[in-house]
C-alpha cells in the first residue's frame, strides 16, 4: 500500500507571508520576524481490510500548504527566507516519513486504526517536529548564526535527496 504526501510549492516566496503586527516563537515565547507553520489535508477515505486488518486506503495522499507569517515592519530578505525555507522543508521530511508509517498500520477495527492514526500523527507532527524546529531555531538563534544555519542546511538538502531518509541530522523524523 502506497500512503504518499505532497506540499502545494517547494519554495517558499515572499508573497507566502501575512502581515502580523507581533510574532512570537511558539516553542519558547521569544519574538521573532516570520513564522512557517503548515496545514495539512488528510483525506479520510473508508478504511480497506487487509488480511483481516483495518489499513488505511491504498490512495491516500497527504497534502501540505503553508501557512506563513511575518511582522508587519519586516522586510522578508533572502537570509530570513533561506530559513523559514527550511522550517517548511522540515514539516515536508517529516510529513513524508509519516504516510510511510501511517501505511503499515493495522488496526482490528475502525477505532484501533484510528487511534494509532492518532498516535502516529502526533509523534510525528507534535513531538519530533517541535523537537527538530526548536533545536533548529536555537542552533542557528533563528537563522543569525551563519555557521550552524549552514550545517542545519546542508542536512536538509541531504534528507530531502533521499526519499526514505528517517533522520535529520540524528534526529527522528
Amino acid at each position: 500500500m502506497t500512503v504518499t504526501v505532497s506540499r502545494s510549492k517547494v519554495t517558499l516566496t515572499a508573497a507566502d507571508f501575512i502581515s502580523a503586527a507581533t510574532l512570537n516563537d511558539p516553542h519558547d515565547g521569544t519574538a521573532i520576524d516570520a513564522l512557517t507553520n503548515f496545514d495539512y489535508d488528510i483525506p479520510w477515505a473508508a478504511f480497506q481490510t487487509i488480511s483481516g486488518h483495518k489499513a488505511l486506503n491504498a490512495a491516500s495522499t497527504f497534502k501540505l500548504t503553508p501557512n506563513c507569517k511575518r511582522q508587519t515592519a519586516v522586510v522578508m530578505t533572502a537570509g530570513l527566507l533561506s530559513h523559514e525555507q527550511f522550517h517548511w522543508d522540515c514539516a515536508f521530511v517529516i510529513a513524508r516519513q509519516f504516510a510511510r508509517e501511517a501505511a503499515a498500520l493495522r488496526g482490528t477495527n475502525d477505532a484501533d486504526l484510528t487511534a494509532k492514526f492518532n498516535t502516529c500523527f502526533k509523534l510525528h507532527f507534535v513531538t519530533r517536529n517541535k523537537l527538530i524546529q526548536s533545536r533548529y531555531d536555537v542552533d542557528s538563534h533563528h537563522g543569525t548564526n551563519a555557521h550552524y544555519q549552514k550545517i542545519w542546511k546542508d542536512r536538509m538538502t541531504a534528507c530531502l535527496s533521499n526519499a526514505s531518509a528517517t533522520q535529520l541530522g540524528g534526529f527522528w523524523l
